[in-house]
Parts: C-alpha cells; sequence; structure tokens
C-alpha cells in the first residue's frame, strides 16, 4: 500500500514564471466545460485576468500536490483601492482531489501569509454549494457583483481575518 505526500508550497510574483504554466494548466482542466462554452472562461480571457491580477501588489498563490501531481492551486492579490482587503481570485482543484479537504489547506497556507484585515471572494450565483463550503469557512455573504460585462452575475463573500 503506497501512501501519497501531499504538499503545499505558497508562491510571490517573483517566482510566478515557475507555477505559470501549472496555473493554465490547471485552469484549462477545471474549466474544460465552461472554456468551451463561454468566451469569458476561455483560456485567453482568464489568461488577460491572470496577468492583471499577478501585476497587483501583493500577490501570493499556494499550489498544493498529491506525490508528483499538482492537485490545484489557489491564489490572489491585495486590493489596489483597499490595502485592507485581500482579493481571493482563484481557488481550484482538479476533480479528482476534491472533496478531501485539500482546497481549505491550500486556502489556510495562503492566509497564513496574508496581514491584510480581510479576505474577499466572488462566487459564482450558480454554485450554491460552493458558497456553502465558503460559509462553513466563516465568509460571509456580502453582496452581489458583475465583475465584467460578460462575466455571470457572482455573490460577494468575505472573511475577518484580524
Amino acid at each position: 500500500m503506497s501512501v501519497d505526500l501531499l504538499t503545499i508550497s505558497y508562491y510571490t510574483r517573483a517566482r510566478l514564471p515557475q507555477i505559470r504554466g501549472t496555473i493554465l494548466d490547471v485552469y484549462a482542466d477545471v474549466y474544460a466545460d465552461d472554456i468551451r462554452s463561454d468566451l469569458f472562461f476561455s483560456m485567453e480571457r482568464f489568461e488577460e485576468r491572470l496577468e492583471a491580477h499577478t501585476s497587483a501588489p501583493g500577490w501570493g498563490c499556494a499550489v498544493a500536490e498529491v506525490g508528483d501531481q499538482v492537485a490545484g492551486f489557489t491564489y490572489g492579490f491585495t486590493a489596489r483601492d483597499d490595502t485592507t482587503t485581500f482579493k481571493l481570485c482563484e481557488n481550484m482543484l482538479r476533480q479528482e482531489w476534491r472533496k478531501r479537504g485539500i482546497s481549505r489547506l491550500m486556502h489556510d497556507e495562503l492566509m497564513s501569509h496574508r496581514q491584510e484585515q480581510r479576505s474577499q471572494l466572488l462566487v459564482r450565483r450558480e454554485r450554491p454549494r460552493l458558497r456553502a463550503m465558503y460559509e462553513t469557512w466563516g465568509y460571509e455573504h456580502a453582496g452581489e457583483k458583475l465583475p465584467f460585462p460578460d462575466s455571470p452575475l457572482y455573490d460577494v463573500m468575505v472573511l475577518e481575518l484580524h
């Protein structure tokens, strides 16, 4: 019987070149259906958002690996207009690694490096189970947002960190 080791590594913008391909690969896997059906979720648009996010201050990313396989990642940045808020942009796991607590571990590793007072994330309105998961982590519903004219409507959720 073999046991795979879970490793979660933290990266800053300076180390982005090491993990950029990993982020794109996981996104392409997790969003495969959306990529085919909705231009907003295309690889090109994701790369535009990734570029904007990584150019913002305080960008950080946690990557989870199980053995030699990348399970997922989570990343965010400090809001330019509100340095007390960390914007959690992506928190995604490949299908085979879900429902094992890895997403929470990635989130907690990322948050352990944050000095901001709160974390804010957006959850697609049509994903109530995902919203419920974040609520069990302490996030509270704080409104709704349409971040781009062609994006879906999102629920805004906030977690007090300090």
